[in-house]
């Protein structure tokens, strides 16, 4: 709305200016006093069109840069639903163990226990702790992912964003007999970046590589630095993507998923992180030949 009323405030400007001046000489030419006036009036005028004009312009970045925001955010939202089943069943799974030890305590507690018993509630004990560990690790790094806030620059390990990342998309991998291959740079340097939104990328990638890889296929996850650079690489065995669709995956709502299987922001929203970042996205893909997405981050 802002970039249209400066649209018009602009172009009004770009032919009132000429126009004014052409005016104010002509009627200088005759009448001198008037001319003058007229002058201090166009002048008056054309920094009121300019002032108005800055002021839109104002406007209009700020609403433009909301609007990015809720597009991140929304395609978080979108992310977390397409994991959300592989979510519910890495959490109910713990849930199940703790069910189940807490059953085994709770019988050998009502009887009078023996050394043996008492044994085994200690184990009981330590076998619930780790699962409540291990479903507070899992909503901790969901509620880290989801939560919305400006970007922070931090110290961060690449190799354990991807770690994460690979945990949350792990019940998926298992399900459809996907290997997956890491092969992570042990001198690699930590990064000053921003870790939830480099999460958000890495996230994306793997969900896509998850989607596009069917049964029994890997997904290759690489990284090393060059100079002040740190790569990371994800590529997988799917079915590529033909030579005419690169140019396109990274513009919004573009997808070559079914309906109903993608938004078409994951990507888009993944470049616009990264370049804000101060890295980059390439991509290397042949049809029938798989894909391979590097992420690009100054370390």
């Amino acid at each position: 709305m802002n970039l249209n009323k400066t649209r018009r405030i602009i172009q009004l400007g770009q032919y009132a200016y000429p126009l004014s001046y052409l005016v104010i000489l002509i009627v200088a030419y005759e009448w001198p006093f008037v001319g003058s006036v007229a002058a201090v009036l166009a002048s008056i005028g054309l920094w009121m069109i300019l002032r108005s004009s800055f002021s839109s312009l104002v406007r209009a970045c700020d609403e433009q840069a909301d609007l990015k925001n809720q597009l991140v955010q929304s395609q978080k939202i979108s992310a977390l639903g397409e994991i959300s089943a592989g979510i519910a069943h890495e959490i109910n799974n713990p849930l199940n163990v703790i069910m189940q030890e807490a059953e085994l305590m709770r019988i050998n507690l009502y009887s009078d226990p023996t050394h043996e018993e008492m044994d085994e509630l200690r184990e009981s004990l330590e076998v619930v702790f780790k699962q409540v560990e291990r479903c507070s690790d899992i909503t901790h790094k969901l509620l880290d992912f989801a939560r919305k806030r400006r970007p922070v620059t931090q110290t961060a390990d690449i190799n354990r964003l991807l770690l994460d990342m690979l945990t949350l998309v792990q019940t998926e991998t298992d399900a459809k007999n996907i290997k997956v291959v890491k092969k992570f740079s042990s001198d690699i340097p930590k990064i000053k970046t921003d870790p939830p939104l480099l999460r958000q990328v890495f996230l994306n990638l793997l969900n896509n590589a998850v989607q596009a890889v069917e049964g029994n296929g890997e997904i290759v996850v690489t990284t090393w630095s060059c100079d002040d650079m740190a790569f990371a690489q994800i590529s997988d065995t799917g079915p590529g993507i033909p030579e005419a669709q690169l140019k396109q995956i990274f513009n919004p709502f573009y997808t070559t998923k079914p309906p109903g299987k993608g938004t078409g922001l994951g990507l888009s929203v993944s470049l616009r992180i990264v370049n804000q970042l101060g890295g980059y996205i390439t991509v290397e893909s042949e049809q029938g030949m798989g894909a391979s997405f590097t992420v690009h981050v100054p370390v």
